[in-house]
């Protein structure tokens, strides 16, 4: 009987997890805990948290250094939760000494020039405004796998809005 009780109770909340857009994230990237998924880009914009498909050249960086785990986007690995620093309109700038947004440098994003295993990082040269299709991401972390490196995230590589339901 508790077989079957337990089977049950993870179907339910497989079904819920399936059915509701429900997003567990356990990474640092943002607040460790559970979001439901708004599939609706309109709601696209600064200080918002995303979850999105990384689909540039640093994919496969990403793929082979084991930056990210496998997942759900088309190149098999997961997608990447991240706040939206910059959008449309927004002057972007990313240098050597990290990311201004509006000649504004936000705290802790000078790119790193190693990774924790010492293997060489490459920084995004960016100066641009945005289109209202772009979008620069970070977590405001010193050593975050952000935009300072892959640079502009595109809306079509946006799976949706991320909305808090549980933060640990």
């Amino acid at each position: 009987m508790k077989i079957i009780s337990c089977s049950a109770f993870i179907f339910v909340i497989t079904l819920c997890v399936h059915l509701f857009d429900i997003q567990i994230n356990t990474t640092s990237s943002i607040p460790i805990g559970i979001y439901t998924l708004d599939k609706n880009k309109e709601k696209l914009g600064n200080n918002k948290t995303i979850l999105f498909c990384l689909n540039n050249e640093y994919a496969q960086i990403a793929k082979t250094r084991g930056y990210l785990p496998v997942g759900k986007c088309k190149n098999g690995l997961s997608p990447i939760g991240k706040h939206i620093v910059a959008s449309a309109n927004d002057f972007v700038e990313i240098t050597k000494y990290g990311i201004y947004v509006n000649g504004k440098l936000l705290p802790k994003s000078k790119p790193m020039p190693y990774d924790s295993n010492g293997r060489t990082l490459y920084y995004s040269k960016i100066k641009k405004i945005l289109n209202k299709d772009e979008f620069l991401v970070a977590s405001l972390k010193k050593d975050s796998f952000d935009s300072r490196y892959y640079g502009i995230v595109g809306r079509k590589e946006i799976l949706g809005v991320l909305k808090e339901l549980v933060i640990i």
